[in-house]
């Protein structure tokens, strides 16, 4: 992908990982190939660097064949600079086809657009037409690309909903909206799935095996209805799906969007783990507890192998089940534009804070930063050689600061012993 002129980003350019892909130039620094997670890619970066931007950029330039009808309105795409606005920004996504797309397999498609600027209304326009007639139908599985926001949400939503939404947005936008639009709806497994319990047994029994392979093993789908509203077992209860936490709401929410969207074009007896295409996820780890972090990727991953899966992340933990030929960051620098780069540093395997004080997130220290300049003077204590300094540094490194000190005498004995040893001459 290249862009110009994008928001925050003058230029960029991101080559990224995708399943079965060989060790070509882009990826000729990386040692241990393929990766273990050959189907994901992770944004870095702090707030405001461009992460979010970069997976706006991949769906705007899949999705502007059908710009003029999509549903989709642009609004300050386009980047501005201390001289004001420019007048255009620029897109270019290439993408492997495969025969699910209707072409040859590893065949070429270049997406190409622009946005345009006309008084107070930008304009979202393709280059070139480069896409055939399978693009064009709703429910066809050729080139599938969804992605999901930070704000995305789920709501009740009848079939008549459904239908009526339809009308206002093109399929291809609607699977996208969420990352554009902040109180778009994502389809609840409710509105659709109870109708395929009938009509379509071997597909609603598909998603109901790769649910429960995708949830984490504290919860599972139960397949009953109450009230319209599906219950998930949890514990030993049975919990209705909008009484669920606000991570098991989340996360269930865009893997059911998404499982909508993989049956509605899937071909008959098309299995749905054979599913290829793009999957975007911007700030995945939302409302997450840490011992799930550790999992959820490669579980996605692995479930659906076929995916090209594309995240956005603040969480060390994440990243830590991933290989720096996974990870990009996304770092604003003294330029005038944020620069996409992998890390040097390897980072699989690494406890949070060796990747909270490496180049990957940068901080100087994982502690709070009023302790850790308490910390920095005592150690600079110690070395002026400060009667002490040296027992109440290691005290309150091993301690921390929430409660008063101990007395020296309720110090352990190998402390006072190398305290005093930190004191002989």
């Amino acid at each position: 992908m290249k862009i110009r002129d994008l928001r925050v980003f003058r230029s960029a350019e991101v080559d990224l990982l995708y399943p079965g892909r060989e060790q070509d130039e882009p990826y000729s620094d990386i040692a241990r190939w393929p990766p273990r997670l050959d189907n994901v890619n992770v944004f870095l970066g702090n707030n405001g660097s461009g992460k979010s931007t970069l997976l706006s950029a991949i769906a705007l330039s899949l999705i502007s064949p059908i710009a003029p009808s999509s549903g989709y309105r642009p609004r300050s795409l386009i980047r501005r600079s201390n001289r004001g606005q420019v007048k255009n920004a620029e897109l270019a996504t290439d993408v492997i086809l495969h025969e699910q797309d209707g072409g040859r397999e590893g065949e070429l498609a270049s997406f190409r657009a622009q946005v345009r600027r006309r008084g107070d209304i930008e304009f979202l326009q393709p280059s070139e037409d480069v896409v055939d007639e399978p693009f064009f139908e709703d429910d066809n599985s050729a080139f599938f690309f969804v992605g999901y926001g930070a704000s995305r949400r789920t709501e009740a939503l009848s079939a008549g909903d459904i239908a009526t939404r339809r009308r206002a947005r093109a399929v291809r936008y609607e699977r996208v909206a969420s990352l554009f639009e902040d109180h778009f709806a994502l389809t609840p497994l409710s509105a659709w799935l109870p109708a395929w319990k009938s009509e379509n047994p071997g597909r609603y029994k598909q998603i109901v095996n790769l649910l429960n392979r995708l949830l984490p093993p504290s919860i599972s789908f139960t397949e009953e209805l109450e009230d319209g509203e599906y219950l998930f077992g949890f514990r030993s209860l049975k919990v209705p799906y909008s009484a669920l936490s606000d991570g098991y709401r989340l996360y269930i929410g865009w893997i059911g969007d998404l499982l909508y969207h993989l049956c509605m074009g899937a071909p008959s007896g098309f299995k749905l783990v054979q599913s290829r295409g793009v999957v975007m996820v911007d700030e995945v780890d939302l409302h997450i507890h840490p011992a799930w972090q550790r999992t959820i990727i490669p579980i996605l991953s692995r479930t659906l192998s076929n995916i090209q899966f594309i995240f956005t992340t603040h969480s060390p933990l994440l990243v830590s089940t991933l290989e720096r030929s996974n990870i990009y960051n996304v770092m604003l620098g003294k330029g005038p534009t944020p620069v996409v780069s992998r890390p040097d540093e390897e980072t699989f395997g690494l406890s949070a804070d060796q990747l909270l004080r490496s180049e990957v997130f940068g901080l100087d220290s994982s502690r709070d930063p009023e302790f850790a300049e308490k910390l920095r003077g005592l150690s600079q204590a110690a070395e002026r050689g400060e009667s002490g300094a040296a027992l109440a540094y290691l005290r309150s490194a091993s301690a921390g600061g929430g409660e008063d000190s101990p007395e020296p005498g309720e110090a352990p004995d190998w402390l006072k012993r190398f305290a005093e040893r930190s004191k002989s001459p």
